[in-house]
């Protein structure tokens, strides 16, 4: 099995399991709170670099179920200038019928668009489900060729975990950093360890949420935004 079909029969494992979609869904306190201290980082970068969402295109790089086109709808962008990529045609066709965007089927590894057309790519924990290092460097190369020179990446993954998942790899600092060497970045490190947050607040309540935001060993994520020398 090659590392497309992995990923591919991984997503269909994940989408018919009610425990891990689940597990996921803003229903889940944690889960919203991680949601909404993500989306105000993301929000705070963005307006420290005054990027204005409203004229850019926009691609998302593993957009599976659509899931995060309503954020940037929110943050400015319009519908006409998303697109959304993902392996999965199921995942596609869901997000297409939600929500309008234009999206296509493709490995992030070989992206059907031209160099420089987009102004924005993001991923979201797309390269912590890529465990091969080549389709990783291939994934990132074909990001950076369709980003224009000036354009910029948004980038939200793991750097640590407590899992032994054997489908699911962290991605350090210093890997993202080799993997973009044309990008300048800037990052924060966000979402406690969700494990943990789901428990507190099932024992503890709600105001344990951003008691634990302040424990920084606890963080699992990069976010990051970075511009294409």
């Amino acid at each position: 099995m090659d590392e497309i079909e992995r990923i591919q029969r991984r997503y269909e494992e994940r989408d018919a399991s009610a425990a891990l979609t689940g597990f996921w869904s803003l229903g889940s306190p944690a889960v919203l709170h991680a949601a909404q201290e993500r989306e105000r980082v993301v929000l705070a970068a963005l307006k420290a670099r005054a990027i204005d969402l409203r004229a850019l295109r926009v691609l998302d790089v593993g957009c599976g179920l659509g899931v995060e086109f309503p954020n940037y709808l929110r943050w400015g962008s319009a519908a006409a200038n998303l697109v959304g990529v993902d392996l999965s045609h199921a995942r596609l066709l869901h997000a297409a019928r939600r929500f309008g965007v234009p999206v296509v089927q493709a490995s992030g590894a070989a992206l059907p668009f031209a160099d420089a057309s987009f102004d924005l790519v993001v991923q979201n924990v797309v390269f912590s489900s890529i465990v091969d290092d080549s389709m990783r460097r291939k994934t990132a190369a074909e990001m950076l060729r369709v980003l224009r020179p000036g354009g910029h990446l948004l980038w939200y993954d793991a750097f640590r975990t407590r899992s032994s998942d054997p489908h699911f790899r962290t991605v350090p600092r210093a890997e993202i950093c080799g993997l973009f060497e044309s990008v300048d970045w800037s990052f924060d490190t966000l979402t406690s360890d969700l494990g943990i947050t789901v428990r507190a607040q099932r024992w503890l309540g709600d105001w344990s949420l951003p008691l634990l935001d302040g424990c920084r060993v606890l963080r699992t994520h990069l976010l990051g935004l970075g511009v294409k020398r």
